[in-house]
């Protein structure tokens, strides 16, 4: 593997068997996020157990001979139950079996696909959490900090248009922020030996066809290791006047991290991205069109369809 550590790509492997590059890419095509996010192993299996530090422990000066009163950092012990990610799928046997390639082959290139399904949903959780799929686990927008309670780490762009709205999420990927956690070391267990089974072709109908069915399922989470591992531009919207995306929108919500610890990925979608081209072609002195933004302040920018330009208004 081209990565060994900190990527889904380093991480993930079907019955302790690792794809190669090309496969990795193909698995993560619609997840571009998850890709470059920080991934890392449970802790214990299926249960992913760490902590958030919430307060500082305190220092000063003291005169010689004299006491100094001392508190300790404040922390607490977060324990996520992971979320199974279930790749499950089956094939019409007629179909697998004229396939051209042989039918190990035809079942791989649907089981690579029904994967990069998985993995796109999987991102898609990880951003908005019960909000993309409600037996999933908690995302960045059930976060405390980043719900719509606007608690600390929220800055909106005041779109006010009701299920019109959009995102831009600032991540601190790392070990001890913001990761992607795998459960059982990152193993998905696929079935080796597919079974043909007779497969019901819609829900209440009795008709039957023959199908191969190949179980695949893992287990996955989202550790937010502290108050501020993420931000969130909110309320973002498509024309509301004064709620489209610019450089200072950016820097506001930047300026809610500590000097120390700021962010190193954006992430945002096509109209978010298409909006701040546009703030910054207005402001060129040449007159010329700002080229497609990568970064600010040297902080890569993110690009990818799961996120949603129909999010609620976020109360802040």
């Amino acid at each position: 593997m081209a990565e060994s550590y900190n990527t889904l790509a380093g991480l993930v492997q079907f019955n302790d068997k690792n794809l190669s590059d090309e496969e990795m890419d193909d698995l993560l095509r619609d997840a571009p996020f998850l890709a470059k996010l920080y991934s890392q192993a449970a802790s214990n299996g299926t249960e992913h157990k760490y902590l958030v530090r919430t307060g500082a422990s305190s220092a000063a000066f003291r005169a010689a001979n004299a006491g100094l009163d001392k508190t300790t950092s404040i922390k607490k012990l977060v324990t996520d139950t992971l979320a199974i990610m279930d790749g499950s799928f089956h094939a019409d046997v007629a179909l697998a079996q004229e396939a051209k390639n042989g039918i190990e082959a035809y079942l791989d290139e649907e089981f690579m696909d029904t994967m990069a399904t998985v993995m796109s949903g999987a991102e898609k959780q990880v951003l908005y959490g019960v909000g993309a799929d409600a037996t999933g686990f908690a995302g960045l927008a059930d976060n405390a900090q980043l719900d719509t309670t606007g608690d600390g780490m929220v800055y909106s762009a005041g779109g006010t248009t009701a299920d019109t709205q959009t995102s831009v999420f600032l991540i601190r990927s790392g070990k001890k922020d913001v990761s992607f956690i795998m459960g059982k070391e990152g193993e998905i267990v696929v079935e080796e030996d597919p079974k043909i089974v007779p497969w019901v072709a819609a829900a209440g109908a009795s008709p039957t066809y023959p199908a191969y069915y190949v179980p695949a399922t893992g287990y996955s989470g989202l550790q937010v290791g502290g108050a501020y591992s993420a931000a969130r531009i909110c309320n973002l919207h498509a024309s509301d006047a004064g709620a489209t995306l610019t450089d200072d929108m950016i820097y506001e919500a930047l300026a809610l991290f500590p000097s120390s610890r700021p962010p190193n990925m954006i992430v945002m979608n096509r109209q978010s991205i298409k909006q701040l081209r546009a703030s910054r072609t207005a402001v060129r002195t040449d007159g010329a069109a700002a080229p497609w933004p990568t970064e600010v302040e040297g902080i890569e920018i993110v690009l990818t369809d799961s996120v949603k330009n129909t999010e609620a208004v976020v109360t802040v």
